[in-house]
């Protein structure tokens, strides 16, 4: 009997896990944000594992309020990834539009500068310019 109670919890904790993923991951209120990481200009195949970070751009005039969000690049190279950008609190539309700054790592470094200035509005998608690992 107790079995059955833990496994009926469990799949209720996982079918709202999945539901808010659902909300961020291409909701109304999210913008998507995608790109590629190459190794050189002369060697452009894809870099896996390569830790893309959003966070707020806080020199912005409308920065982002959300939490950092961290997505990792496939065997391509390829990253795309979801911010929930939330709700203008003075109107409470989904139609708030906000500033972030993004960072490449791999291996535990840094790659290239952060990139702020990204402004994101809902259901919209950014695409970055391609990053290298070895520029």
């Amino acid at each position: 009997m107790r079995t059955a109670v833990w496994v009926s919890l469990l799949a209720v904790i996982a079918g709202l896990s999945l539901s808010c993923d659902e909300d961020i991951n291409g909701g109304t209120s999210s913008a998507k944000v995608v790109g590629y990481v190459y190794h050189s200009h002369a060697n452009p195949s894809g870099v896996a594992g390569v830790k893309v970070i959003i966070e707020s751009d806080v020199e912005s005039d409308n920065p982002y309020l959300g939490p950092d969000r961290w997505f990792e690049t496939d065997e391509n190279g390829y990253f795309e990834g979801y911010v929930f950008l939330g709700i203008d609190e003075e109107t409470g539309r989904y139609d708030y539009v906000s500033d972030c700054l993004i960072q490449y790592f791999y291996q535990d470094q840094a790659v290239g500068a952060a990139t702020g200035g990204i402004t994101l509005a809902p259901g919209s998608v950014f695409t970055m310019p391609p990053r290298y690992v070895n520029p």
